[in-house]
Order: C-alpha cells, then structure tokens, then sequence
C-alpha cells in the first residue's frame, strides 16, 4: 500500500478522466439504498471529481448541504470547475475528517475505502460525523473479488488496496460504533449499509 502523498499523486494523474466511470442508474441505487432525502447533510468521502455531486444535489435539494472531501486538490479542482452550487469541498483525508461531530444525516463512500491506509480509523470518523440514526453507505461499480483482483495487479501506490472480506468490514463497523450492518456483494457491484445508534 502506497503512502499518502502517492496515492494523491495517482489520483491528481487520474483527474481528467474520471468523469467516464459514471453510472447514473447505479448511483441513483445507491442514495436511494442510503435513503438521502431533501432537506439532508451528505458528506462524500473520496468525493474525486464529483460524479455523485449531482444525484446528491438533486437528493437533497435547496434546503439540503453535501460536503465533498477527497485527499486528492486536482480531483477537487476539477469538481469546482463543474459549477456545482450547495457544495463545500474540504481537502482532507478520511481519517481525519474537519467536520464536527453530528453533523450530517448520511455519508457515502463511493469507490474509495479501500484506499484507505488506515480503515478503522476512517470509519470512525465517518461515523463520528453521522448525525444518530444517520446512515453510511460504502459502494462499488464491482464486486469485492473483481475490485480486489484489479487492485492486485494495478502498478503504484494503489496495488494491494483491497476491500476486506464481510467479517472484517463487520468488525469494522462495530468497532466505529455502527449498527444494521448490511452487505451485498453481488457480480457486477458492492455495498454496505450501517446505522449509528439513535
């Protein structure tokens, strides 16, 4: 696994082409599965060039707010160039996340967790910044196999960034204080749902 500063290297690299992954009937799936509504703080973690910004947008509405954070300062240039309005981008990594505490109703982490050098702590902190009762969703255009098997033969910082089994994301979960745990793993995508605690 690549340190910090390579990862946002490669991820810099990658900004310009980005935007043609985007798949909106599935993440469309995904916010509904996450059940964000009008009116809802979203934050997206590994936000990258803002493919979800939109559908969040839509979700939520005027009287909504959404957070785009993403370690990498090309891939959020890019997301500012598109215009979005409602939207506040924080520079930041996952692990350490410069929001307060309760603050927003979901937060969604969309091809990015296994990215993460330290995945309980950014847990944690994802769960830190849920509102109780608020939901967390991790997702991926790929199944847990497929993703980890691309990953192990990638060059550079992000080969050996893998999604750890459902016992592993379990453990996780309960460890940063999440509930409801719910899995998919399926041929073509991957998502998991939690709670924290009313």
């Amino acid at each position: 696994m690549g340190n910090r500063d390579e990862e946002r290297a490669f991820f810099d690299a990658l900004a310009g082409s980005w935007d043609e992954t985007v798949d909106p009937v599935r993440i469309r799936n995904i916010l509904a599965a996450a059940e964000v509504g009008f009116g809802h703080t979203v934050l997206d973690v590994g936000s990258g060039t803002g493919i979800l910004l939109p559908f969040l947008l839509e979700a939520v509405g005027p009287e909504g707010r959404v957070f785009a954070l993403d370690i990498s300062p090309a891939m959020l240039e890019r997301s500012k160039g598109k215009g979005f309005k409602g939207v506040e981008y924080i520079c930041a990594p996952a692990e350490a996340i410069p929001l307060e505490d309760n603050t927003c109703d979901v937060v969604v982490c969309y091809r990015a967790f296994p990215h993460f050098a330290d995945k309980l702590a950014a847990a944690r902190e994802m769960s830190r910044v849920l509102v109780p009762g608020g939901r967390m969703v991790i997702a991926h255009p790929q199944s847990r196999e497929d993703l980890n098997e691309f990953h192990r033969h990638m060059d550079g910082p992000v080969r050996g960034d893998f999604l750890p089994d459902d016992d592993t994301m379990m453990m996780l979960m309960k460890s940063a204080a999440l509930m409801n745990v719910r899995i998919y793993n399926g041929p073509s995508d991957y998502m998991l749902l939690a709670v924290k605690p009313a």
